[in-house]
């Protein structure tokens, strides 16, 4: 009896062992990922930004030096959140912003909400005792309460719906909403204003705590800052820190980050610093007063990123305090590179403080969003290595031993729910709630805690805005505008050798073509799967007019005389999301909009027009301007000129494929169109690339 006895407590010390060993591999599990913040941007990545907390995390952790979004905010969440490919989702271009139809009426690859054959990450963990709980940008369905967190598996939500708000001042539609209560005036959670990043982290930290204190279940949270995203804002005391640490310009910045990369191991000294983007001004060629206003806007973006971090040092502490640090995994990354929307020089007040921290979309501009990704190229839209690149670390100090050196196997999004599930010991569903839930290609990180190989096997992909990329070993099929609406244009891939080449300045497209074609139709396949075409369900007998205007890099005015009571729609269109232009009409007021680089950029009258009229709209280097009958209505500064041709053709009385302005294709214009022309002036200048 005795013996037996034994055996028995033997065998419950062993099973007690064997469950508490499993509990262990059920980590806390948070999730942190900052908006529109560069390559180069952190301490830890070269940057000079004051990143302790985050340096920290990354150092004794895993760092990844190849780690890639899909180069834009909601897509690159979508699949984040689902570990599925945004089209697969819904997401194929954008989300509806508030109050927009944006999708409507085009293929439920680009609906702009997530579907219902794909499970979150918090869907995924129910049923296996996990709290879910989310701060910050969600991004992923505005328009109907079906489509927000705490109906997509989150117990508990604070944070912005929509893809941006104000940081100190978030209003209605963008405003902040508490699990499915909108807040019209939010509280401030410190002794100071009211402020996102800090609102979030606190209550982030509150639902952590809540959960201690009530269930005790590991945690899974999902902290997703606005922060360093338009508009620009941020505590003044914060900026002062920054104030003339510019001033040295946008050259000599690349040149000290990337000095700094090769010193830490992050980039090759073999690999060439990408040239500065053609059209970026020689910071010595700004006048004095000029060079201030740019100094400014580059502390406002830093102070962003510095206050994150300062959250990010609250977020430690607490869980610190809580003694959950040690058996808490938390990953880091970025939705997208440093983003270039607002033209060279940015835009929005920045002076006046008062003004700036209301403003809705002020913004730093191509030239700093060039510095923030050095030594890449591109930005944010595109999905070359400045656009798709991003900071990307795991920490974990009971699951992973910190490493010295930098892990050099590239991953992607869609490697994040599967490690996620295989560490909370969760299988990824089939159905759910009735519905047959698409499977996933991405694998589990697990084998990179001790440095191993992930075994991959296999490449992957990415398509944004006509952009598309192949990661395939060393190699990186890469295109700007190769996956049109209307086929792929396969001239445009590119083919660079990473290891050699990161910057991605040899171009060996036409050295291997045997590796380009055969790149090539691995995602022509694997766009088929993943649902990117068709990009648009209208189909159109329109045809495109013949010898349309070659603006690329100049200087250009477009002019129509129209006739309608009413008029509304379409009046004609060069171009889509990435190179386009359109005169159009918006609820009867004459409008104009062109895309450059992807960048929207829209004019529109005050007042309405009726019967026979002539719209016209030039651009130059300095202003756009839109008129009616000679007279000028309406006016702004310059994007730029256009810095590659628009690819669709000119097409009369509608918008054909992809949409320039934010209204569905093909738009039809309902009146009579009497003449139209294209004047381009000068000769051919030398555009930014």
């Amino acid at each position: 009896m005795k013996n037996v006895t034994s055996i028995l407590f033997l065998s419950l010390i062993w099973a007690f062992g064997w469950l508490n060993a499993g509990a262990a591999e059920r980590p806390n599990v948070i999730l942190i990922m900052v908006d529109d913040m560069g390559f180069s941007d952190l301490g830890y990545h070269g940057g000079e930004i004051d990143t302790p907390n985050l340096d920290a995390l990354a150092k004794g952790g895993v760092r990844f030096s190849q780690f890639y979004n899909s180069g834009r905010c909601c897509p690159t969440r979508a699949t984040l959140m689902t570990g599925l490919h945004p089209h697969e989702v819904g997401i194929g271009h954008m989300t509806q912003p508030p109050g927009s139809n944006r999708g409507e009426g085009r293929p439920p690859a680009y609906q702009g909400y997530l579907n219902r054959q794909c499970v979150t990450i918090a869907e995924a963990l129910e049923g296996h005792d996990y709290a879910t709980l989310m701060a910050g940008k969600w991004h992923l369905g505005n328009n109907a309460r079906d489509r927000w967190p705490l109906q997509r598996g989150f117990e508990k939500y604070f944070g912005c719906i929509s893809g941006a708000t104000r940081f100190f001042h978030p209003i209605s539609p963008r405003d902040i909403t508490l699990g499915n209560e909108q807040l019209s005036d939010p509280k401030s959670t410190t002794d100071e204003a009211f402020y996102t990043t800090d609102a979030f982290t606190d209550y982030a930290i509150r639902f952590l705590g809540e959960e201690q204190a009530g269930k005790k279940r590991p945690s899974f949270l999902y902290l997703a800052y606005t922060a360093p995203h338009w508009p620009l804002q941020a505590f003044e005391d914060d900026v002062a820190k920054y104030r003339g640490k510019y001033k040295i310009g946008w050259d000599k910045l690349r040149e000290q980050r990337l000095k700094r990369q090769i010193a830490s191991g992050l980039i090759s000294p073999d690999w060439a610093l990408s040239p500065r983007t053609p059209g970026i001004p020689d910071w010595d060629s700004l006048d004095e007063k000029k060079q201030d206003e740019m100094d400014l806007k580059m502390a406002v973006y830093a102070a962003m990123i510095d206050r994150v971090d300062q959250n990010i040092g609250k977020l430690v502490a607490h869980l610190k305090e809580s003694k959950t640090f040690d058996d808490t995994l938390i990953f880091f990354l970025a939705d997208n590179g440093g983003c270039q929307e607002g033209g060279m020089f940015g835009r929005g007040n920045f002076y006046d403080v008062e003004k700036r921290n209301q403003e809705h979309s002020n913004s730093y501009g191509e030239a700093w969003a060039n510095a923030s990704n050095t030594p890449f190229r591109l930005y944010k839209h595109f999905v070359h290595e400045g656009g798709a690149a991003t900071p990307f670390f795991m920490h974990w100090p009971k699951g992973i031993k910190a490493r010295k050196d930098w892990y050099r196997e590239p991953a992607q999004l869609i490697d994040l729910m599967p490690t996620i599930l295989d560490l909370a010991g969760a299988d990824y569903p089939k159905t759910y709630k009735g519905n047959d839930i698409l499977p996933i290609d991405g694998l589990s990180l697990r084998p990179a805690f001790s440095g191993k190989p992930l075994k991959r096997g296999e490449p992957f992909f990415v398509e944004h805005e006509n952009n598309a990329f192949v990661r395939d070993g060393k190699w990186k099929l890469v295109g700007r505008g190769v996956s049109a609406a209307n086929g792929v244009v396969p001239s445009r891939w590119e083919l660079y050798d990473i290891e050699k080449d990161r910057t991605e300045i040899n171009n060996l497209a036409t050295t291997h073509p045997g590796k380009t074609k055969e790149m090539a139709e691995k995602w022509d396949v694997w766009a088929k799967r993943a649902l990117i075409y068709p990009k648009n369900n209208s189909a159109s007998n329109a045809k495109a007019l013949p010898n349309p205007p070659q603006v690329k890099g100049r200087s250009f005015t477009i002019t129509a005389e129209v006739e309608h009571a009413k008029p509304k729609g379409v009046v004609l269109s060069h171009g889509g999301v990435n190179f386009g232009y359109a005169l159009y009409f918006n609820k009867g007021k004459p409008a104009f909009c062109m895309r450059n680089g992807g960048d929207l950029t829209e004019l529109t009258a005050k007042k309405k027009v009726q019967g026979r009229v002539t719209l016209s709209a030039a651009l130059d280097d300095k202003t756009l301007t839109l008129s009616v009958d000679g007279k000028e209505v309406a006016r702004c500064e310059s994007p730029g000129l256009f810095r590659g041709q628009p690819e669709i053709g000119l097409y009369l009385g509608e918008d054909f494929k992809d949409p320039v302005g934010k209204y569905k294709v093909p738009n039809k214009f309902n009146g009579k169109i009497h003449s139209h022309k294209a004047t381009v002036q000068g000769s051919l200048k030398r555009p930014p690339s």
